[in-house]
């Protein structure tokens, strides 16, 4: 397991999920992801659950494109809400 997806699930099993997912997608989709998580440094544990879970729906293209046209700060704030709430936040940013 890679280090950095330890660090980064901090214990989330959903999140080591989300991020052993992750390793298994292509070279694009990855780096968009993970330049994605890199820049929005919050978004760690339970909150990369809620992106792939509850506002993604568990689908990697999704989370890709939340990542390339989703504002951080828009995106990190919709992260932290456990309730589905945040899905409001980003459904403007599907294409």
């Amino acid at each position: 397991m890679n280090e950095l997806a330890i660090q980064w699930s901090q214990g989330n099993p959903g999140a080591l999920a989300f991020l052993t997912e992750l390793s298994h997608q292509d070279e694009e989709t990855a780096q968009v992801i993970s330049q994605c998580l890199m820049i929005n440094y919050k978004i760690r544990g339970t909150r990369i659950y809620v992106l792939w879970s509850d506002l993604c729906d568990r689908d990697m293209e999704k989370v890709k494109q939340l990542c390339e046209n989703c504002p951080g700060e828009i995106l990190t704030n919709a992260c932290y809400r456990q309730d589905y709430s945040g899905k409001e936040l980003v459904n403007q940013y599907f294409k």
